[in-house]
């Protein structure tokens, strides 16, 4: 047999072989996820409060813009949380004009608008924004703009989940309105998850 013909087979399988194996070791691990509970003496306090994780590494995108509404004299969400450079929409469902601003951070006030209007905002810098309307003070919202997406919004139930974490270990915090919570560590294995049990207390 002529090995001659056969000597490009061999390097050219010999050539994907190395590519395949270059892929895999570069390739990233797989992402896993946080999962638990908030806890709270008062169960009205379980829900609106931001699960996140700090000190994250790397840079990230902002993320699909928001809408917030005006409905029924209230701030819909009540609490939202984003990442920086997000922007967010204001709308007005309400039959009465209102005003949107925030003495915090950027400080800024979109004005005035009718039912079925809207304006933006997009939030540049992380902190936590509290939304204000100048025509019905007793009106009021959060944003709390945080510096990566791995976050979550806790509903009635207190639960929370983040997914798609880059392995490692990291600082989760809380916020909430009301209470507090000290930070913990949780390590992310990677396809898998981590559990943590979040309990809420008055300030000491």
């Amino acid at each position: 047999m002529n090995t001659r013909h056969l000597l490009p087979i061999i390097l050219a399988s010999l050539a994907l072989a190395l590519v395949a194996t270059s892929r895999a070791e570069d390739a990233p691990a797989a992402t896993g996820s946080v999962t638990g509970t908030v806890n709270a003496t008062a169960a009205k306090y379980k829900a609106g409060t931001v699960v996140y994780l700090a000190d994250v590494p790397g840079s990230f995108r902002p993320g699909k813009p928001l809408t917030i509404d005006q409905k029924g004299m209230a701030f819909v969400p009540h609490v939202a949380a984003i990442v920086k450079g997000t922007t967010v929409r204001f709308v007005n469902s309400d039959s009465v004009r209102h005003n949107v601003f925030s003495p915090d951070g950027e400080k800024y006030d979109l004005g005035a608008w009718g039912q079925g209007e809207s304006k933006t905002h997009t939030f540049a810098k992380a902190g936590t924004y509290r939304q204000l309307c100048n025509v019905h003070p007793e009106m009021s919202g959060v944003v709390v703009v945080l510096d990566n997406p791995y976050f979550a919004v806790t509903g009635n139930d207190g639960k929370f989940d983040i997914a798609n974490v880059p392995p490692g270990t990291y600082d989760l915090k809380v916020w909430n309105e009301k209470l507090e919570a000290a930070p913990q560590k949780v390590t992310v294995p990677a396809g898998g998850a981590a559990t943590a049990k979040v309990e809420l207390k008055h300030a000491s």
